[in-house]
């Protein structure tokens, strides 16, 4: 019987939610009609209002021991599979620095580890360099923040024509090469 009462409770603390939310809607309509920003007022009297009635109902159904061992659960598991990924985690926030870095861009040559090529492609976890000889040199992201890395920018805007059309044709030659083995 006791649990019908709080179920009967939490219907209609939901619809006194509604209420609330349809009143302070046509009071901001009527009233604030034409100042602008007032669908912010109302979205933020909603996360208060839904803030509430969420707090009423766990606390009605007993709720938050379970919203808990779920949330820690959750945790666990995140922390083993941010473990597990830890390295293509790093590359990825290594891959967005370079993304937002305005000193490196496609088309300049970089040098890394002793070897020399010319920035192709870029990916959130890897950039690929083409060598002088036609070889594509896949770098993983981080290896820019942990060795020393030269850079020789290219001029922007007029070479990139000419880089697109270099990298189409020693890619043709290198997917040729590929065919023939």
């Amino acid at each position: 019987m006791e649990n019908f009462d709080n179920i009967i409770y939490g219907i209609i603390s939901i619809f006194i939610a509604i209420g609330i939310v349809v009143l302070v809607r046509t009071i901001i309509k009527v009233k604030l009609g034409k100042l602008q920003g007032t669908q912010k007022l109302l979205g933020l009297v909603l996360l208060i209002v839904i803030g509430m009635e969420s707090a009423y109902l766990g606390l009605q159904f007993d709720l938050f021991t379970l919203a808990a061992s779920i949330i820690a659960s959750l945790g666990v598991a995140f922390a083993l599979v941010s473990f597990a990924l830890q390295n293509h985690l790093k590359n990825m926030v290594a891959g967005i620095g370079l993304y937002l870095n305005k000193r490196i861009d496609i088309g300049d040559i970089i040098e890394i580890d002793d070897k020399k090529g010319t920035r192709v492609e870029f990916h959130l976890i890897k950039t690929i360099a083409l060598t002088d000889d036609g070889k594509f040199m896949n770098i993983p992201n981080l290896k820019f923040s942990e060795t020393i890395v030269c850079l020789f920018p290219t001029v922007r805007g007029k070479n990139k024509m000419a880089l697109g059309e270099r990298y189409n044709i020693l890619s043709d030659k290198e997917t040729h090469v590929n065919d023939d083995t």
